[in-house]
């Protein structure tokens, strides 16, 4: 069991399908949890709700991760209240505007907002968190990313370059704060069970079709689990992954092998 009992976790973008799965995971493994949303309430207060019952310190706030006065508020709460911040597990991000569509097909209006909600967000919450965790000498920074940026992804490119970004974002910091203990890391999912794979289903046979060849380029040959995403950013964050930063860490069943 992984065990990250009496730590201190932000959990920004606890609403969606993996973002709720890492809280629950990381409540599980006995982390009190500073979480986020912007608009699915319902599942994010299921998280809470699920991290109350085992005991576990928990907040929910409702947030713009994307709006730097707001996250240095709330970080400045969760530290006024809890005296502290071990990690920063991020689970913000967007879905492009339609689903899956070429770039010839996109709407400029919609990049802005995928950029922001995939590399500004997180790039926000680690200027925001860093000076903390370089005070205290210690400190584990991680968010769920894509194996779209590393190999480009067809029918979503421009938030593969927001991925993209966000991997190298995180090389970088990493590179800067080692020295202070912290750590820096993407888990990047391939094609996972959850709201995204529903809505290509939702489409008829075209849609489903595109999921059948995702899954047929797995070499497990089946899609994964949002449980089996926050299982990676929960080692992440424990003791035993502390000699792990700088990487990009496929979830992805040997799809993506670098």
């Amino acid at each position: 069991m992984i065990d990250l009992l009496g730590r201190v976790v932000l959990v920004p973008g606890a609403s969606g399908g993996i973002g709720s799965q890492i809280a629950r995971f990381l409540a599980e493994a006995g982390a009190d949890l500073a979480m986020t949303y912007r608009a699915n309430e319902e599942a994010a207060a299921a998280a809470l709700d699920h991290a109350l019952g085992l005991g576990r310190r928990a907040r929910l706030d409702r947030i713009d991760a994307t709006d730097g006065v707001a996250v240095r508020a709330w970080i400045d709460d969760v530290i006024r209240h809890w005296g502290r911040i071990d990690v920063l597990a991020s689970g913000v991000g967007a879905r492009a505007e339609g689903g899956f569509a070429l770039f010839v097909e996109q709407k400029p209006e919609s990049w802005k907002a995928i950029i922001d909600a995939q590399l500004m967000a997180f790039i926000t919450l680690a200027h925001a968190i860093v000076p903390h965790m370089i005070e205290r000498k210690f400190g584990r920074i991680l968010a769920i990313g894509s194996d779209g940026g590393k190999v480009g992804q067809s029918g979503a490119a421009v938030a593969a370059a927001a991925h993209g970004g966000l991997i190298a974002f995180a090389k970088a910091l990493a590179r800067e704060v080692g020295r202070f203990g912290i750590t820096v890391n993407i888990v990047c999912p391939g094609p996972t069970e959850g709201p995204t794979l529903d809505d290509l289903r939702s489409r008829g046979t075209t849609g489903a079709k595109i999921v059948e060849e995702m899954i047929r380029r797995v070499p497990m040959k089946r899609a994964g689990t949002a449980r089996e995403l926050a299982a990676m950013m929960a080692f992440l964050a424990s003791s035993e992954g502390g000699y792990i930063t700088g990487q990009a860490i496929s979830v992805s069943g040997g799809l993506t092998m670098n």
